[in-house]
């Protein structure tokens, strides 16, 4: 590209692996040929080292780039993302102790944390370092997915009767993202506006209110295609 990223490397979860879920194909999830960066990089024509992992969280993510960072694989830039699992629960725990306080999977504090040791850790290594924000829940499907295999009585007062908690405790691990990413002048991709821009984005989610369907990487697809010419190498 001409703006001299040549190599890009992905730090994440599910979404950027390319997952689906609720096909025919009887597994949990099925990973996508079409995810959004294969299809952006057959237009751009970047090297691509995708290191997204599913049911990935952010330390085991810091821990995959920092080992990529040792063997001085990363290249150009580094597109990190997190948060969806880091905001969710252990609805095993959940149902097996009701009533207690429980904490998401990565506490806010921590996640924020271990993305700032992403940012410091990519630039200390000459890495541009990008932060992709979360696509948005569709609170009500997750819900249900949730619910299915778990009791439902104590997912739903879990949520104090509002399904839509859970849309709130992911909109606030995005929100902090966000706010990290301005105060480190860390450049943004807004998967998250992109979504939410859309009429109904929910025809871009597959039925477990989470991941994107293939439409949906389609989409997320274009603006990477309109994004990555336009970021700034740093080093």
């Amino acid at each position: 590209m001409n703006n001299g990223i040549n190599r890009i490397s992905v730090y994440g979860d599910s979404i950027l692996k390319g997952a689906v879920t609720g096909t025919d194909s009887g597994h949990l999830f099925d990973i996508i040929e079409d995810t959004s960066l294969d299809l952006a990089q057959r237009v751009l024509g970047f090297d691509l080292n995708n290191q997204s992992v599913f049911g990935s969280v952010a330390s085991k993510t810091l821990r995959r780039l920092k080992k990529d960072i040792e063997k001085g694989v990363c290249g150009d830039l580094a597109i990190l993302e997190s948060g969806g699992n880091d905001c969710d629960y252990s609805w095993s725990d959940v149902c097996e102790t009701p009533g207690q306080v429980h904490e998401p999977r990565t506490p806010l504090a921590e996640f924020e944390q271990l993305m700032q040791e992403m940012i410091d850790s990519c630039r200390a290594a000459k890495v541009t370092p990008v932060i992709m924000t979360m696509p948005p829940l569709v609170a009500d499907w997750w819900f249900e997915h949730i619910a299915e295999g778990h009791d439902r009585e104590i997912i739903m007062n879990e949520v104090n009767g509002n399904p839509h908690k859970l849309y709130l405790s992911h909109e606030r691990y995005n929100l902090h993202l966000v706010d990290l990413a301005l105060k480190n002048n860390v450049q943004i991709v807004d998967m998250r506006r992109l979504m939410l821009d859309q009429p109904d984005y929910r025809k871009y989610m597959c039925r477990d209110g989470i991941h994107p369907n293939p439409d949906g990487y389609k989409l997320m697809s274009e603006l990477w295609i309109k994004a990555l010419p336009e970021l700034k190498k740093e080093f």
